[in-house]
């Protein structure tokens, strides 16, 4: 007797159907497209949802559609604010928005995706690159080529990168600079507005009966709303709903609405490395190595002892007179601005203290080949406080032209 015929999954059926349609899909033409590759019967609708819900690239695109993340991206635009490290190194650090842009595979996994993209840099070459991590955190390595792109257009850590998704599917996209001085505030002003709206109604309906929302997918369903379908993109996701929204965002969870009785944020996401992906670039924010949190990274009473600052003209400004600063200082100063607002910033002699302590830690790990577990995590935590990167310091101090030959730029 033959052997009943097998057919493929729900999950299977409508992974290929959705990922081969170019655009969104009803429930009702999902049924209709698996009663072709499978018998359906009274429960396929609920089947059809069932799956909907285990694949992380079915974007919810209104009631009762659905799209193909990957599909979805097409054209969708997304500012990435440079900072010093990236200019320097040509390697961006990646949250979870990018990381879904650039590989909308890898949350479905969460393990590393080894595809090759292609990255146009506007007037530049062309980049074949993949995901790469940079101390835990995920990023793309351009290497000395975006370097030499970024100098030659005069760019700078306060200028945007914008990102044109060309082709998700096949992996195309574009990039070119956006000076500071070209940002046009009142649109981009009114973008982080429509982000911060879209976010909370997402959030606040979030079908899932959870703690919070993850951000890999709040991400994924602010691009099936076509977020970033406009040419001027939003600033940075986790920035705009720190500054504008009523979420808040729970350590190991997500992003949730924000309670009358809990109102303030209590701290970005921070997964364990061993059971989770790798932290986002903003993860430093809450491995300053003495257990502060989100309450005192952003609200500033990590450090009560440390003299009041205020932002002035782009830097820092010490509002007690204090006149002692040098480039590296006020390097660390513009990096904490563009990262972390918020923060109340170290004086000049703990930075140099710091600095200091860093700076032992690498001669020692150059001297004798490694470091004992304990240093490694506190030499990361100090450059990832003070925004240094451990490999500079064997090619020259902070005075240095940074357009000189430094060893981490042999990518």
């Amino acid at each position: 007797m033959a052997r009943d015929r097998e057919y493929p999954s729900y999950l299977t059926c409508v992974a290929e159907i959705l990922s081969n349609s170019p655009t969104p899909l009803s429930v009702d033409t999902l049924v209709s497209h698996v009663a072709r590759k499978r018998p359906v019967g009274s429960g396929a609708r609920s089947a059809v949802y069932q799956a909907v819900g285990k694949l992380y690239q079915a974007i919810p695109v209104g009631s009762g559609r659905f799209g193909w993340l990957s599909c979805l991206l097409s054209d969708q635009r997304f500012r990435h604010p440079l900072a010093r490290s990236e200019v320097r190194k040509g390697t961006l650090l990646l949250d979870e928005l990018e990381h879904a842009v650039f590989f909308p595979q890898f949350f479905q996994t969460h393990r590393p995706d080894t595809r090759l993209i292609s990255v146009e840099l506007m007037g530049g070459p062309t980049l074949q690159v993949h995901a790469e991590i940079e101390r835990g955190t995920w990023a793309l390595r351009l290497g000395q080529a975006f370097v030499k792109w970024v100098d030659q257009a005069g760019g700078s850590a306060e200028d945007d990168l914008l990102i044109q998704v060309k082709d998700a599917v096949g992996g195309e996209y574009g990039m070119r600079l956006q000076p500071k001085e070209s940002r046009q505030e009142a649109l981009i002003r009114k973008r982080n507005v429509e982000l911060s709206k879209v976010a909370e109604q997402i959030v606040d309906r979030d079908r899932k009966s959870r703690e919070a929302m993850p951000v890999w997918e709040l991400a994924g369903a602010l691009i099936g709303q076509s977020v970033y379908g406009d040419e001027i993109p939003p600033d940075d996701m986790h920035f705009v709903l720190h500054k504008c929204s009523g979420l808040r965002l729970i350590e190991d969870a997500g992003y949730t609405t924000a309670s009358q009785d809990d109102p303030a944020p209590h701290g970005r996401e921070t997964p364990s490395q061993a059971e989770s992906p790798p932290k986002s670039r903003f993860g430093f924010l809450f491995e300053n190595g003495d257990g502060a949190g989100y309450d005192q990274i952003f609200h500033g009473n990590g450090h009560p002892e440390l003299p009041s600052l205020e932002w002035g003209r782009g830097e820092f400004a010490a509002s007690d007179g204090e006149e002692d600063s040098c480039e590296a200082y006020q390097a660390y100063l513009n990096e904490l601005k563009e990262c972390a607002p918020d923060t109340t910033p170290l004086n000049h002699t703990e930075f140099h203290l710091l600095e200091a302590e860093l700076e032992m830690l690498v001669s020692l790990e150059h001297e004798f080949g490694f470091l004992m577990p304990e240093q490694e995590r506190r030499k990361n935590e100090l450059a990832d406080r003070l925004f240094i990167d451990p490999d500079y310091l064997l090619g020259g101090d902070w005075d240095q032209d940074d357009h000189g030959d430094v060893p981490y730029w042999n990518n």
